[in-house]
């Protein structure tokens, strides 16, 4: 049991760290190279988009268990904004589309991951009781 919860928690960890750098790949280039903004600056609105998503950094790396929850809360903001995106139909709908794959991808192995960390925890935690 503690090998086959091991082995899915480096899965949603794996996937939890692609998901995320792959985000703000996503973000950086869109905002910055693709398609950036033509009346605005662009690096404002990158740092709009980058930054909040960037405070998680430790949290991601640390393997902080409550950071991962609050970063699946967060996760809403960026997917209601990339639906609404993809669903204007406007030049960045495919881009929208991506991130909101890119989201959702994300938040399904952040929460993955607590759970089975937290299980793995619990596991370990009763073996060193014995």
């Amino acid at each position: 049991m503690q090998a086959k919860l091991q082995r899915l928690v480096n899965i949603s960890r794996a996937a939890t760290l692609l998901s995320y750098f792959g985000l703000i790949l996503l973000l950086t280039a869109w905002y910055l190279l693709i398609s950036p903004p033509p009346t605005a600056n662009p690096y404002v609105i990158w740092a709009v988009q980058t930054v909040p998503l960037a405070l998680f950094y430790p949290v991601v790396i640390r393997k902080n268990l409550r950071g991962h929850i609050w970063l699946c809360f967060f996760l809403s903001i960026y997917f209601m904004h990339a639906v609404q995106t993809a669903m204007a139909g406007g030049p960045n709908s495919l881009l929208a589309l991506a991130q909101s794959l890119l989201v959702a991808s994300l938040f399904t192995a952040a929460m993955m991951f607590t759970r089975w960390q937290s299980k793995l925890n619990k596991l370990l935690s009763a073996a060193k009781a014995e």
